[in-house]
């Protein structure tokens, strides 16, 4: 946001006047601004003293009113679309205007300044006797509370001089009876849980043979990535989905165990250490000593913006 002031013996009335106007309006539409930008416009002595011909003096205005534009149609609320899709009891809810108890097309207002991306929060409520399992959605965690981002691109593909767009998003919020979870898994593009009666289902953002579970023989754990995922089953490690992430090769396991997938690869913490293979041939691990609560987690660094693997081991945390 911008707050216009005309500069004492800067500033002549030539150009001032519209551009006031746009600018007095963007500061009203947009309060408690700390930027503050003093235009020196054509004609004034300091202007003059530049030496400029007719002619920049003339682009140098239309740069001026093409930018003030551009900051207007950035002002005010923008509305853009949410996709809802609620499997189970429950209901999803943002101050930004969404409230479904059922699957739903919703209008959410994202606030001003429209500028570059906006973030969007939505909440998670499961019903009574039902559990949150969570989000089919690259931008969500397993938490109830997920920060949708919805990114900005010009109208016109050049200046934005007609406003920007926001495509809009889909998501899945994945509710259980609470009194048939054995246990779940979950990535940001799938879900996978294990029910009463030996019944494994999956969600998967993009439909694809995620959801295609096979029958299993006594499911008792599951893991899931974005487009596979493994059950423990009384012959060991059962895997399905698209054939190019699906782990091949895996070691004999000895439960109980703790079990967790990323991308084509899957590792498991028994009673033997820690054990991982993959799709793509043997992965390299780190050496252990005692390890413990073998988890994912979420990274972003100068070299790598992904997640990965980690364990608790004598004290200190270990990933890889």
């Amino acid at each position: 946001c911008l707050w216009w002031e005309r500069v004492p013996g800067r500033a002549s009335a030539d150009h001032t006047e519209t551009l006031n106007l746009l600018l007095a309006f963007f500061y009203k539409c947009c309060p408690g601004a700390d930027a503050r930008i003093n235009v020196l416009l054509p004609h004034t002595n300091a202007y003059k003293g530049m030496n400029m011909s007719k002619g920049l003096k003339g682009l140098a205005v239309k740069v001026l009113f093409m930018f003030s534009v551009v900051l207007v149609s950035a002002c005010g609320a923008k509305d853009a679309g949410l996709n809802l899709t609620i499997i189970g009891e429950g209901s999803v809810t943002s101050p930004s205007g969404v409230d479904c108890s059922e699957s739903c097309a919703a209008t959410v207002k994202l606030s001003p300044p429209s500028i570059g991306n906006k973030l969007v929060e939505i909440t998670a409520t499961p019903a009574p006797g039902y559990t949150f399992l969570g989000w089919n959605n690259q931008y969500c965690t397993p938490d109830d509370v997920c920060d949708l981002t919805y990114s900005g691109i010009c109208a016109d593909q050049l200046l934005c001089l007609t406003g920007i767009l926001y495509s809009d998003q889909r998501v899945e919020a994945v509710f259980v009876d609470s009194s048939l979870l054995v246990d779940s898994g979950w990535s940001e593009l799938a879900v996978c849980a294990i029910l009463g009666e030996g019944e494994v289902r999956c969600w998967s953002a993009s439909q694809d043979e995620v959801e295609q579970v096979p029958a299993l023989n006594n499911p008792q754990q599951v893991a899931v990535s974005d487009y596979a995922a493994c059950a423990l089953v009384d012959e060991g490690i059962s895997c399905w989905g698209k054939p190019n992430f699906l782990p091949e090769d895996g070691p004999t396991v000895y439960p109980p165990l703790e079990m967790e997938m990323l991308r084509g690869e899957i590792c498991v913490l028994d009673q033997e250490g820690v054990k991982c293979w993959s799709a793509y041939g043997p992965p390299e691990i780190p050496e252990f000593v005692n390890p413990t609560n073998l988890r994912k987690r979420s990274i972003e660094t100068p070299e790598f913006i992904g997640k990965e693997f980690c364990v608790d081991d004598e004290g200190a945390e270990v990933c890889w």
